[in-house]
């Protein structure tokens, strides 16, 4: 079976206890419950939090960087975009490496800056064609089984201080979801 956001939601919700009804509906559109509203506020903050905890290998993948079109402040030569689906950058790379043995490290910086009258993200660099190592923040059915875990944690620790306000229930779960993150730490490489 498939892992999807209603799954992560639902077993949140049977953790967090007080016999509140599942939730349907995929995030960010969950029903219109008590539970689904604050799904729908909660979820995507949650899975963001976890995903920039660790560098999750399941989430690892590669894109080209687009140019700002801006002229990069110095000391730095080009001014990339901040990708859109990145839930946070790792590392940038040549689309070819002399060595795969022994890369150089590249220097890059992110900042932010108006592009096209609009405040973005960027990333400054010195490297032409860059490629971007990112976290991409993949669909819950690649989901490690920790991170899975850790996700259901702290979202029942946040449901449970949204829909209750049962601080009591929030630390516990809070506890109990920290010792599942510290497990991704020992996962395999």
């Amino acid at each position: 079976m498939t892992l999807t956001s209603t799954d992560v939601a639902n077993q949140a919700i049977q953790l967090m206890g007080d016999n509140q009804p599942p939730v349907t509906g995929l995030y960010p559109n969950f029903n219109n419950s008590t539970a689904g509203i604050a799904l729908n506020f909660l979820y995507g903050t949650v899975v963001a939090t976890i995903a920039r905890e660790f560098s999750w290998d399941f989430a690892r993948s590669e894109v080209s960087l687009v140019l700002s079109g801006n002229v990069a402040p110095f000391p730095w030569l080009y001014e990339y975009l901040y990708p859109s689906d990145a839930a946070q950058i790792w590392q940038l790379m040549p689309p070819t490496l002399a060595d795969p043995n022994n890369p150089i490290p590249i220097r890059w910086s992110v900042a932010n800056t108006i592009v096209s009258g609009v405040q973005t993200k960027i990333i400054w660099t010195n490297l032409t064609n860059a490629v971007g190592v990112i976290n991409n923040n993949p669909k819950e059915s690649v989901w490690d089984s920790i991170f899975t875990q850790a996700v259901i944690r702290l979202l029942a620790s946040e449901l449970a201080t949204a829909l209750a306000g049962r601080p009591d229930t929030a630390q516990m779960l809070i506890e109990v979801g920290s010792s599942f993150e510290s497990l991704g730490e020992t996962r395999d490489s």
